[in-house]
């Protein structure tokens, strides 16, 4: 996955209509990098960044704050690496899903209390054995997860709060 947001020819676009609120897209599992493209220009703050076990997947929520529907890149990368510097970017795990949320400016004026809802330092769950934050970069949100295997997964986005989904088939 191209952490600039140009899309590989095996990029799966899925526009946030796919994703009904409250409920799973309609989209299959895929091992395909996936975009979720929304239209405007959201201002969002992540709230929360957590991972759950549930009955036949491993979920990564990112809850978000703020206005807009964020662009949502994803997908595995081999050589995992921080976003603008290039630097390593390598979490427990013998997979390395990227996720990178657009549409979250980062601000200097944002409390401890604030930067540390985004940090996702002890998150794991099943088959996600941990999670990296690549920080943000030109409103960019960037987390690497680390996982025991690569697994199919689903890209979905939820409202209310806003939340940015990722499935991990068991």
């Amino acid at each position: 996955m191209s952490a600039e947001g140009t899309a590989e020819p095996d990029t799966k676009d899925v526009s946030a209509a796919a994703a009904p609120a409250g409920a799973q897209s309609a989209t299959p599992f895929t091992l395909e990098d996936t975009r979720l493209q929304n239209p405007g220009h959201p201002e969002l703050q992540i709230e929360d960044v957590r991972a759950g076990s549930h009955e036949g997947v491993d979920r990564v929520v990112v809850e978000l704050s703020g206005t807009g529907t964020p662009n949502v890149l994803a997908g595995y990368t081999p050589d995992p690496s921080q976003q603008a510097s290039g630097l390593p970017l390598v979490p427990a795990g013998n997979a390395y899903f990227e996720l990178i949320i657009q549409g979250v400016p980062w601000s200097m004026g944002l409390s401890d209390a604030d930067l540390a809802k985004a940090d996702p330092t002890g998150v794991a769950a099943g088959g996600i054995q941990e999670i990296a934050d690549g920080g943000i970069f030109e409103a960019d949100a960037q987390y690497i997860v680390g996982l025991d295997a690569q697994r199919p997964y689903n890209l979905y986005l939820l409202e209310n709060p806003t939340r940015v989904v990722v499935d991990f088939q068991r």
